[in-house]
């Protein structure tokens, strides 16, 4: 298995950046194809190598094609990381923890996320005259929902940190890569301060710093996760 070379199907600003990040971190050989947002779509043609036709996908060499960042990311971990680097330290760093913090990540974080998502996008493309009233909808829904609720899992993975680099330990794990995302768009987008949390300002800045993730920003296609409608 770990003789097959993969291809990522990457679609500029999205998920899949965070799977690029990985295939750089772990220094295999893997081809990479480009696909653009079409009025901030994925294109039809992705939808060629999977009905779903979202990034990202990895078509494993082998005939298979996975989907799903978590399940991406598990089958590269498990495939090719022979010497356990981004496996986690061991300890309290252990499957348990990384599938826990994963979950947060895709599930309880990424509702509130999506929460502020669609209202961002529904502020910004309906119709001037009734504007003002999808962003009181929109003001009202942060105020009793999605600000607390990224609020409180903020603190929380601000306080799993601790004093380790990565909540992993020493080296990024999965929960780092998949965590990336979500602290990006909510960062991007201007949903959460991350000042607020020091020790994910600090990993934050500490993962962007790593050699893998600058060759993944120049080898992509584009990662601004800013929301320009």
């Amino acid at each position: 298995m770990a003789g097959l070379r993969p291809t990522l199907h990457h679609l500029n600003n999205s998920q899949s950046q965070r799977i690029l990040w990985l295939l750089e971190e772990l220094e295999i050989p893997y081809d990479l194809k480009l696909h653009q947002r079409v009025k901030q779509r994925a294109p039809l043609e992705m939808k060629e190598t999977h009905p779903l036709g979202k990034a990202p996908q990895l078509e494993t060499g082998d005939g298979r094609v996975i989907v799903e960042s978590l399940v991406i990311a598990k089958y590269l971990i498990d495939t090719y990381d022979k010497t356990g680097k981004f496996k986690g330290d061991g300890n309290k760093n252990d499957w348990i923890r990384d599938d826990e913090l994963c979950n947060l990540a895709s599930a309880s974080l990424g509702a509130p996320m999506v929460v502020e998502v669609i209202m961002t996008a529904a502020v910004k493309l309906t119709p001037f005259f009734v504007r003002p009233l999808i962003s009181l909808v929109h003001r009202q829904l942060r105020r009793g929902y999605s600000g607390p609720e990224l609020d409180l899992y903020f603190k929380y993975l601000d306080a799993q940190l601790g004093n380790q680099d990565y909540f992993m330990g020493s080296a990024p794990g999965r929960a780092d890569f998949i965590l990336s995302f979500p602290v990006d768009t909510c960062t991007g987008a201007g949903f959460i301060d991350l000042k607020k949390y020091p020790k994910m300002e600090a990993w934050h800045a500490r993962c962007r710093e790593r050699p893998a993730w600058k060759r993944s920003l120049e080898k992509g296609n584009g990662y601004d996760m800013t929301f320009n409608f």
